[in-house]
This record gives structure tokens, C-alpha cells and sequence, in this order.
């Protein structure tokens, strides 16, 4: 079982050696630190030198985001579109351990991205003669617990949707977007138009809200830490709940990508 775990993610390696998608993102990484640090080499301020490190870091970590959710999408749809899992799904390879290993893989190569974006954050931090602040490892582990959620989540809509379907569904209807819809329905009911279709499109924007995953779980209490870089004592304990958090999130998306592709009866 596990020399087939291994053999499937080395395959998952390969796959993604040879997509553009890792590409693309190498090119946009030396893009946007060679455009960001252009204010820091023109003057020696220091605020100014970490205003542009902690800019370059927060731009690199969005594009970790949306990297992590096309690894998960990619590795799935691709297979799922060529009709390649027939040959896959033979023993002793199960859709159960195809499906880890695809997890895993993409995990994999999401911390080694963090790795390098946090290895370059600190490098800048030393070249500009910048205070290498222990919120750079912070976000770097927030975010990548963040990614995790995503690749399990992208990968459970690959299974079920389109992936242009799929990519709708993230960037339209997710979390935040209802939780704008509940918080304006609340401030409409409050200002005196009580009516009763509002107060169901209220509680429906709530339930939305509750169902869908979230980005970072714990996002309203760490915005402090990726502005400032700056990590209190209290804040830790922060990167446990999101980890429980993404644990159940994935453990939920893997059993229910699992069924659907069992139900497809790719064997």
C-alpha cells in the first residue's frame, strides 16, 4: 500500500512538473518581487523597505491560494477528462488511495511553494535590513493550512462539476459573498423594512454562509498579523483552530469526492 502511495504521488509529481500552471507561476513570482521591490532599491527608508516586503509577501500568498485550488482542480479534471482512471483504478490501486495520493501530492507542492516564498521574504528582509519578524512564518503557515482546505474542496467540485463550473462556483458563491448578503439583509431589517421575504433571505445567506468553507476560518482575528508581521502570544493558538478547522473540511470533501467517484464506476 505504501510503495502504491508513492508510485501515485511520484506520477502526481511529474504531472505537475510538466503543467504550465507551475510555470505560469514562476514567471508571475519573479514578475511581481522584480515590480514590488523597484520602491525599496530607490531609497533608504526603512518603513518603506517594509511596506514593499510586506506587499510582495501578501500578493505571493494570494497567488498560493488560487495555485493551491488549480492544483486540486487540474490533477483531478485532467484525469477525470482524459478517462485515464480505468487503467488507474486497477488492483491494487483503489479510488481511495488514488484520491490520497492526490491530496497529498497537492499538498506537497503547496509547502514547498511556501517554502520558497517564506525563504525569499526572509532574504529580502535581510538584504533591505528589515527585522525578520516571526509574522512571516505565521501567515506562511496560515496560509498554507488555507490552501489545504482549498485543494480538498476543489477536488471534491472537480469530481461532481465541469471545472469551469466548478471555478464559478468558488469565485462567485462562497462564504464571504453570503456573509455581505446576510450582513446587508441585517442592516436593511434593522432600518425598519422588517418584511418576511427578508427575514428568509436572512436566515437562507446564514445557513450559505455556515455550509460553504471558508478561506481562513480565524481571518478576522490574524488581519492584525499580516499587516504588522508582528505575532502576539494569544495568536498561535489561532493556527491549531484553523488546522482543525481544514482537517474536518478535507476529511469531509475526501469521502464525499470518494462516493462520487465510486458512483461513476470508473472500475
Amino acid at each position: 500500500m505504501a510503495e502504491v502511495l508513492k508510485a501515485n504521488i511520484l506520477a502526481n509529481f511529474a504531472f505537475y512538473r510538466r503543467s504550465r500552471l507551475l510555470m505560469a507561476f514562476a514567471l508571475a513570482f519573479l514578475l511581481l518581487t522584480g515590480l514590488s521591490s523597484l520602491p525599496a532599491l530607490f531609497n533608504n527608508s526603512g518603513v518603506q523597505s517594509f511596506n514593499a516586503l510586506q506587499q510582495i509577501f501578501s500578493i505571493l500568498n494570494v497567488f498560493l491560494l488560487f495555485l493551491a485550488g488549480g492544483l486540486g482542480l487540474f490533477i483531478i479534471s485532467s484525469h477525470l477528462r482524459n478517462r485515464s482512471l480505468k487503467m488507474v483504478f486497477t488492483k491494487p490501486c483503489s479510488p481511495a488511495l488514488w484520491l490520497a495520493s492526490a491530496i497529498l501530492s497537492a499538498a506537497l507542492v503547496s509547502l514547498l511553494l511556501h517554502g520558497v516564498v517564506l525563504t525569499s521574504a526572509v532574504v529580502l528582509s535581510l538584504v533591505w535590513k528589515v527585522p525578520v519578524r516571526a509574522g512571516l512564518v505565521f501567515v506562511s503557515a496560515d496560509t498554507f493550512i488555507a490552501s489545504l482546505g482549498i485543494v480538498a474542496y476543489m477536488m471534491l467540485l472537480a469530481t461532481l462539476v465541469h471545472p469551469a463550473i466548478a471555478v464559478t462556483l468558488v469565485l462567485i458563491f462562497n462564504a464571504e459573498m453570503f456573509y455581505d448578503a446576510q450582513v446587508w439583509t441585517q442592516a436593511v431589517i434593522r432600518s425598519g423594512n422588517a418584511s418576511v421575504a427578508l427575514r428568509v433571505l436572512e436566515h437562507i445567506f446564514h445557513g450559505l454562509y455556515l455550509v460553504l468553507p471558508m478561506i481562513h476560518a480565524y481571518g478576522k482575528q490574524t488581519d492584525v498579523v499580516n499587516t504588522s508581521l508582528r505575532v502576539l502570544h494569544g495568536d498561535w493558538k489561532y493556527l491549531l483552530y484553523s488546522l482543525g478547522y481544514v482537517l474536518v473540511l478535507t476529511a469531509f470533501c475526501y469521502f464525499v469526492a470518494l462516493f462520487a467517484l465510486q458512483r461513476k464506476r470508473h472500475i
